[in-house]
């Protein structure tokens, strides 16, 4: 019985780990994630881990506990050429905010493109 319960946990446990948030590029490190949050993409971007061109893919619901912020390729470690953010399923990005910010915030950054499309035919 005791390793019925073991399993569960486990099970439990692991499902809670799964990300939303992943990531692929073309310099760096190729692949990111999974991740939580779309902040913690962000945060591995604007470290320089992830370069190049880069799509991040979301695939569940996210709840920020942050707000997330994506600096100009150029300061500090970032180093990219474009960002492309899209879902690959149903999913919103939530949070709270703090006065007078946003969710996400662009400080700087260009040649970002938010897909609001599944099929990541349209650009919004």
């Amino acid at each position: 019985m005791r390793s019925f319960y073991s399993i569960i946990l486990f099970l439990l446990f692991s499902a809670g780990l799964s990300g939303q948030v992943d990531l692929t590029a073309t310099a760096g490190t190729p692949t990111g994630g999974p991740w939580t949050t779309l902040k913690a993409a962000f945060d591995a971007i604007n470290a320089g881990t992830h370069q190049g061109s880069i799509v991040i893919s979301i695939s569940a619901n996210t709840t920020e506990t942050a707000v997330c912020v994506m600096n100009s390729s150029g300061a500090g470690s970032a180093s990219y050429t474009d960002i492309l953010i899209k879902p690959t399923a149903t999913a919103t990005i939530s949070g709270a905010t703090a006065t007078g910010r946003g969710l996400i915030e662009l400080n700087g950054a260009d040649n970002v493109t938010i897909d609001g499309a599944i099929s990541g035919s349209t650009r919004i």
